[in-house]
């Protein structure tokens, strides 16, 4: 038997097998784990110690009162300054003269007499009155009401409604306010969000979360203190990162003029409204800020806030301006305006139906464009169509790219921030609504049967506000339910206080309404407002000088240069009728005329910086 001679040979690799592999020693898990919990010990530790810091300063800068919140700190616009509304002489409150030409006169104690329930109402020019004043307003309405209701009580309903005057500009009238011990705020608001130019670029471009993480810590002192200090240690101006930090708040922070600065007050007027859907973006969220910032100043000294919903004149007043999609070619766009004046002229003879088709292409063509919107709104509204109509028609309004009407996000925003805080909101656009159909109009579409122009109400619509508000005023709990007022009684009320109105103060509507339509660029209502009024107010120079612009633009140099004439003698040589009148004489080719009469003006000691621009032209054209 032979030996097993593999019993001792060393082991042999097998074509395929796996090598062994030698086993290595694992380091000691146990001093791992150890030092891991040793770290996040230390680092607990440390945040333990950072939040306790924090925590102490916190509470310490609180208690000391240092470093407050601004509520009404407004984070898009700061002012260049800011006059109070009011002067306070001898205990009296007035509004201060260099202010009449926004605001109604108005005046009350300081010291808030204890039987006196005191109501702010805020705003726009509604608020105010126009095209008439306070006397046709909601806040005199109420406080007649109020009255009569509770007899055995003191009102004061004081008006603060400021002409164009948006929502930033309201906030600190808001702050000013509250040191008068009022008992309720009213806020009519949304309608002039557009009319001063700012830009929101930088903040939009930051987006929601960047604005909201920044607002969270504006709520701590020690945050504020440390923005301060190193506003203080970096004051603009000194060094490369200096001027960064300066910039970035200019671009964050527009600075407004002490009064509104309307774009429709400068002489290109619309035509510097363009389409810009980030600086609508800025303005939909700066709104929303303001009026929470309205309402938390309100809460923080626990007085009511009203807010109520703006509606506007959708079915009769046809968009500001329209733009053109930016790609469309001139010959295109030609033919668009040929095609819309067609379908215009349809409408007005009734052809609605011919009217839609023509429209609806043109639709497709430019999506955007404001005036086919409400040209379609007529349309659909002649054919018996409301709900199309309706969505037509606000679709109109929204796409105005010069929006003096409050678009739907404007709109949506102040039901979201009414609810949010649980604010009681007046759903005026609803009771509008019902109105016109109470008054045979089966659409209840608001148009002229309601407003006096694009927003303005006319005075039983301020009427019926004041009487839904004296219920939401009674809902606060400040007064009780009072003696209820029957239909009759109302409307004697309101036939007494209109009897007090002569027919030169109602003729004054359309002399406002003349002015505010032209300044918006009506033309044609405008002109028909004016040819109202002029009967009834033969002696009054402004509607001579209206007349003479109206006719100057026409080309009807005689006209224009008699009315003008007429304007010069009425308001006794007034420098601004007779450089209108001068204007006259040169664009009537009388140079000479011009010129003396610009030499006139200079001569009364007047100085306007026109007068000599135009006269050195005329100086150079006789060499």
């Amino acid at each position: 038997m032979g030996r097993n001679k593999s019993k001792n040979k060393p082991a042999t690799k097998k074509k395929g097998a796996a090598a062994p592999v030698a086993q290595e020693k694992s380091p000691p898990l146990q001093g791992v784990n150890r030092g891991y919990r040793v770290i996040l010990r230390d680092v607990a530790l440390g945040l333990l110690v950072c939040l306790v810091l924090f925590a102490f300063a916190e509470l310490s800068l609180r208690a000391a009162g240092l470093f407050k919140q601004d509520i009404g700190e407004d984070p898009y616009v700061g002012f260049s300054g800011i006059i109070p509304l009011f002067e306070v002489k001898d205990g009296v409150a007035r509004v201060a003269k260099q202010k009449l030409r926004y605001f109604n006169e108005s005046s009350f104690s300081v010291v808030k007499p204890p039987d006196v329930i005191r109501i702010f109402c805020f705003g726009g020019s509604t608020t105010y009155g126009h095209p008439f004043d306070q006397r046709t307003s909601f806040s005199r309405w109420l406080q007649e009401l109020l009255t009569a209701s509770h007899p055995d009580k003191r009102f004061e309903v004081i008006n603060v409604g400021g002409i164009s005057y948006a929502s930033y500009r309201i906030v600190p009238l808001i702050k000013e306010t509250l040191q008068y011990q009022p008992d309720v705020m009213i806020i009519y608001t949304g309608h002039n969000e557009f009319l001063e130019r700012r830009t929101y670029s930088s903040i939009i471009d930051k987006g929601s979360t960047i604005v909201a993480i920044k607002a969270a810590l504006e709520q701590f002192h020690l945050f504020r203190g440390l923005e301060k200090a190193i506003h203080t240690i970096l004051p603009p101006g000194n060094t490369d990162a200096n001027q960064d930090v300066s910039t970035e708040a200019k671009k964050t922070k527009a600075m407004l003029q002490p009064e509104v600065s309307a774009l429709l007050d400068r002489s290109a007027g619309l035509e510097l409204y363009h389409r810009d859907d980030i600086f609508a973006q800025g303005v939909v969220r700066h709104f929303a800020y303001n009026l929470e910032a309205m309402i938390q100043l309100c809460k923080a000294q626990n007085v009511p806030v009203i807010l109520v919903e703006p509606p506007c004149n959708l079915k009769d007043f046809s968009p500001f301006k329209s733009e053109h999609d930016r790609n469309m070619t001139v010959a295109e766009q030609k033919k668009y305006a040929a095609s819309l004046e067609k379908a215009h002229q349809q409408i007005t003879e009734g052809a609605f139906e011919a009217a839609e088709a023509e429209l609806r292409p043109l639709l497709k063509q430019d999506p955007l464009y404001a005036e086919t919107h409400f040209l379609m709104g007529r349309a659909k509204l002649g054919l018996g169509q409301f709900e199309e109509a309706q969505k037509y028609f606000v679709q109109a309004r929204d796409l105005d790219v010069c929006p003096l009407r409050v678009i739907s996000p404007i709109a949506d925003k102040i039901r979201e921030v009414a609810s949010k805080n649980r604010v009681p909101l007046i759903p005026f656009v609803d009771i509008v609504n019902n109105r016109v159909r109470e008054l045979g109009d089966p659409s209840g579409i608001p148009g002229n049967e309601s407003f006096m122009d694009h927003v303005h109400p006319n005075i039983p619509l301020h009427q019926l506000l004041a009487e839904v508000l004296m219920g939401a005023v009674q809902e606060t709990g400040v007064i009780g339910k009072g003696r209820p007022l029957s239909s009759e009684e109302k409307e004697a009320l309101y036939a007494k206080a209109m009897a007090g109105m002569d027919s030169q103060f109602m003729a004054l509507r359309d002399l406002n309404l003349a002015k505010t339509l032209r300044w918006a660029g009506k033309k044609q209502e405008a002109k028909a407002a004016l040819l109202r009024v002029a009967p009834l107010m033969p002696e009054n120079p402004e509607v001579h000088k209206m007349l003479g612009s109206f006719a100057l633009e026409d080309g009807d140099f005689e006209t224009a240069i008699a009315s003008y004439k007429k304007a010069v003698a009425l308001a006794e040589n007034d420098p601004d009728m007779k450089f209108a009148l001068a204007v006259a004489f040169y664009n009537s080719g009388q140079i000479q005329k011009a010129r003396e009469t610009y030499e006139e003006i200079l001569s009364s000691g007047a100085s306007l910086a026109e007068v000599y621009a135009n006269l050195g032209t005329i100086y150079l054209q006789q060499g």
